[in-house]
């Protein structure tokens, strides 16, 4: 079973709270392991979200609105930022935060262009946690 698109967003935020180091509401019986997770969750979703806004800083240059392309490109180096504090967090290293990137890049950029519904879908969820 699936959660629903409001659950995802609430696990979602959840994550990235964990990956501020910040307490998600208390849960009984959550543990390390959970905490791992979900700041596994949160450092691949953030690197998602890099993509995500990388795609429409793109798509804003290609139609001549610089400033839009701009503040895309912002908001996808705040996400990879967050993505290497939550990665570094996780005891990950710079390389291996790098190729987590690289492989975000070329996996979700060409799912995110060839499937627009997708990318909207994505879209959504990051600017429902502030990423986009």
């Amino acid at each position: 079973m699936h959660a629903t698109p409001s659950k995802a967003r609430r696990l979602l935020a959840a994550a990235l709270l964990a990956g501020f180091g910040l307490s998600a509401p208390a849960t009984a019986g959550r543990t390390d392991d959970a905490a791992a997770h979900a700041n596994r969750l949160a450092y691949d979703a953030t690197l998602k979200c890099a993509v995500a806004n990388g795609l429409a800083s793109d798509d804003h240059h290609d139609a001549g609105d610089a400033a839009k392309a701009d503040e895309y490109r912002t908001k996808a180096r705040r996400s990879f930022d967050l993505a290497y504090k939550i990665g570094a967090k996780l005891g990950l290293a710079d390389g291996q935060i790098a190729r987590d990137l690289e492989f975000a890049q070329d996996s979700e950029l060409p799912r995110m262009m060839r499937d627009r519904s997708y990318y909207l879908s994505t879209a959504a969820t990051c600017k429902a946690v502030g990423l986009m």
